[in-house]
């Protein structure tokens, strides 16, 4: 039996420190379910030098706080196939790690 690739998402803050927590929420989250979940929080600044060929992720998601950058965001990394979406305010706000892998699962048909 082939063994299961994991899920590589990409949170995009502004300084990461809600973004972590959120992060380490919806691991847990995807670990209840089954999911093999990579998911790390970086800022806007890193998001303008990730190399999105060499590193590849399945998603981007964009805090609410620098939602002003979906566009150069996606203009950077769907060309290889990441999917890009904005964290809904509550969702980020309640730090729901459940609702938001339910979103990365809608998002990327898992």
């Amino acid at each position: 039996m082939a063994e299961k690739k994991p899920v590589k998402v990409l949170i995009v803050c502004a300084i990461g420190m809600s973004s972590s927590l959120l992060e380490s929420k919806t691991i847990d989250a995807a670990k209840t379910q089954g999911f093999d979940l990579e998911m790390h929080a970086i800022t806007t600044p890193d998001v303008g030098r990730y190399d999105f060929k060499e590193k590849y992720v399945d998603m981007v998601l964009i805090a609410p706080q620098v939602r002003y950058k979906r566009k150069s965001i996606t203009e950077m990394a769907s060309p290889h196939g990441t999917v890009v979406e904005n964290i809904d305010t509550v969702t980020y706000g309640m730090v729901d790690g459940e609702k938001l892998f339910e979103q990365i699962k809608e998002a990327l048909n898992l």
